[in-house]
């Protein structure tokens, strides 16, 4: 829906390339984010893909969808983005733009005020864990993108600190906007949790089986710690089953085990369930910029994450947060998961209203100069 706003106003465009069907933590960041938009008429927002842009979150009216249509549109989302968005941002009058993963076109139109978010430094510190194709252009573009960004937006103070070792002092005026609790839309049922009757502690994992995320080595320390605690559950939410990257007799005794239970491609709906009714979520990664199923988990269950340190930053601001050595061998695990066990049923995790969207969205558009810095989003 296209809304009159005075033609002289600013004209903020945002790169949408996440929005378009895929379900990863960029995406749901973007999708949340955009979806608390402001409906001030002080400046107009425009979406903009080289695909379709779809949403599982609801898109406030106030926001255009554009879809670029033009030959360069065939080609890898970076590579479109970096050598489109000048020509899109003259064409359509944009002030400001907004990369919403990493990546900023490669120069600047006219006095085009530009701002990057940066999730995390995956394509410095593990580029290995990366598609060869990814690699390549974030490798690329992102630290460029980084350097000539006027706003760069961290995820959280360990991804900030991280780019100013890596970046010096071009991250000095970098602003920490952490991601916020994702509220489920009005009218939504919320699914009844799966009772297993028999007080058995359940723990949820999600996430790739990329090397970084850890997953292989937790399961291996199931598959221990499931004979020491008979009654615990393990439910894996993954795109991909990738039996390969544990080898073929674990993957399948895990198969064949059953209180373990993997689940893909699974609906919002069902998301939610499985969030309710585990006890803990285990978030084993070796990095990350900052793990929005922990976020996903607060008001369900507890969370168990690795002593790393974005972990040990957002646990202070979370109670039932506890962090466990998740890099230590399958058997020490096991027997990490077997004192949970003995431990019974925890409270759910609870932020006490620490992380907003309203909030990051103000701070963003606040740094841009979009809205006053006073300005409070409902």
């Amino acid at each position: 829906m296209v809304r009159l706003v005075d033609s002289a106003a600013p004209h903020l465009l945002v790169d949408a390339r996440p929005l378009t069907g895929a379900r990863n933590g960029i995406t749901r960041f973007v999708e949340q984010l955009v979806a608390v938009w402001p409906t001030s008429p002080r400046f107009r927002t425009t979406l903009i893909s080289n695909r379709p842009i779809r949403s599982n979150a609801r898109l406030p009216e106030s926001v255009e969808c554009l879809q670029d249509d033009h030959p360069l549109a065939r080609l890898p989302g970076t590579l479109w983005m970096t050598l489109r968005v000048p020509a899109l941002a003259r064409r359509l009058g944009a002030t400001h733009f907004l990369g919403t993963q990493h990546v900023l076109p490669l120069w600047r139109t006219g006095g085009l005020h530009q701002g990057v978010i940066v999730h995390d430094l995956v394509f410095e510190l593990f580029p290995e864990t990366m598609t060869r194709s990814n690699r390549l252009l974030t490798g690329y573009f992102a630290p460029r993108s980084i350097r000539r960004a006027d706003h760069i937006f961290c995820v959280s103070e360990t991804t900030r600190t991280d780019l100013q070792r890596h970046f010096g002092t071009t991250a000095d005026c970098a602003l920490v906007c952490y991601p916020g609790r994702t509220s489920m839309p009005a009218g939504f049922a919320s699914p009844t949790p799966v009772s297993t009757g028999d007080g058995a502690l359940r723990l949820l994992v999600v996430g790739s089986m990329e090397p970084r995320k850890n997953i292989g080595r937790l399961l291996e320390a199931f598959l221990l710690a499931a004979e020491l605690a008979p009654g615990l559950t393990l439910d894996l939410v993954s795109g991909d089953a990738w039996g390969h990257v544990l080898g073929e007799d674990i993957w399948v005794r895990l198969c064949e085990h059953p209180r373990f239970h993997i689940h893909q491609r699974i609906s919002d709906e069902s998301m939610l369930a499985l969030y309710r009714q585990a006890d803990y979520l285990v978030f084993p990664s070796l990095y990350e910029g900052f793990g929005l199923p922990i976020l996903e988990a607060v008001g369900h269950c507890a969370v168990v994450a690795n002593d790393i340190p974005v972990f040990r930053e957002i646990s202070g601001l979370i109670d039932g947060m506890r962090l466990m050595d998740l890099e230590a061998d399958a058997a020490t695990i096991a027997a990490q998961f077997a004192t949970l066990n003995d431990a019974g049923k925890p409270a759910p995790a609870d932020d006490h209203g620490a992380f907003s969207w309203e909030s990051s969205v103000a701070r963003i558009l606040a740094a841009m100069n979009l809205i006053p810095a006073s300005l409070r989003l409902a």
